[in-house]
């Protein structure tokens, strides 16, 4: 099973078009609020669906001094990102 959040995040972008993650916070179950900072982009993929275009990040974070590894997700349409926890695809 997989659980998604959005996220407000602060990215770049790159002169040719790429995006970069680079900080992002959210709301855990507990409504706290965590701020987590992107140490590396592991991987990039392209996500297409019927209806849906989006990409999917693969990234080594920090938060709170420990580091673990979190899939974000930037939809292209509706200029939104989240964060998926969960098994992978």
């Amino acid at each position: 099973m997989e659980f998604s959040t959005n996220v407000e995040m602060i990215s770049v972008c790159s002169p040719e078009g790429r995006l970069q993650p680079l900080r992002f916070r959210f709301e855990d179950r507990d409504r706290s609020l965590r701020r987590v900072q992107v140490l590396e982009v592991l991987s990039c993929r392209e996500i297409k669906y019927v209806t849906v275009e989006a990409y999917e990040y693969a990234c080594r974070t920090r938060t709170e001094e420990r580091e673990a590894l979190m899939r974000i997700r930037y939809a292209v349409r509706s200029h939104r990102w989240s964060l998926f926890l969960g098994e992978s695809t």
